[in-house]
């Protein structure tokens, strides 16, 4: 579990972490890799954004589905911060019914994970807003999924610290 007190990461830049999430991709150095362990029926696909000079800068994998699809990205603010953004996006109906009429987006989660130093920034309990046991394993789980994954680790060694 990665916790940590608020004290220990008070320089933890969250302003340009959220800058870096929400930053469009359009443009940007891109190459694409499927996914090995599909977890739905269409299957995923990896995308890892470089900057100008190679490093990484967003990495994105998009699962598919016939009911909705899941977008994990992770986005690079510092030589030591990176965030999550965990999306999760459900259809008004399955997407390969024709005679079901218009599809379009029922409902889009989003959740934001803020690393520094390798560890989750988390608010303390008294100040929190949120359940911080449930949000800890979620970040834990999301950090596992965007930097261990065998598909993409050449890519995220060095977030691993």
């Amino acid at each position: 579990m990665f916790l940590a007190c608020g004290t220990a990461l008070a320089d933890c830049p969250v302003g340009d972490i959220e800058k870096a999430l929400a930053s469009p991709l359009e443009g940007l150095k891109s190459v694409e890799r499927e996914v090995s362990d599909v977890q739905s029926t269409e299957g995923g696909l990896w995308r890892i954004y470089t900057a100008g000079d190679g490093s990484l800068q967003s990495l994105l994998r998009i699962d598919g589905g016939e009911s909705g699809m899941s977008e994990r990205r992770l986005s690079v603010a510092g030589a030591n911060a990176y965030g999550i953004a965990v999306t999760r996006v459900d259809y008004l109906r399955h997407a390969f019914i024709d005679e079901g009429g218009p599809n379009g987006t029922a409902r889009r989660t989003t959740e934001y994970f803020y690393y520094c130093d390798g560890k989750l920034l988390e608010p303390p309990r008294e100040y929190a807003t949120l359940d911080s046991t449930e949000y800890a394993k979620a970040g834990a789980a999301a950090r596992k999924a965007m930097l261990d994954d065998k598909d993409i680790v050449d890519v995220t060694k060095a977030l691993k610290r």
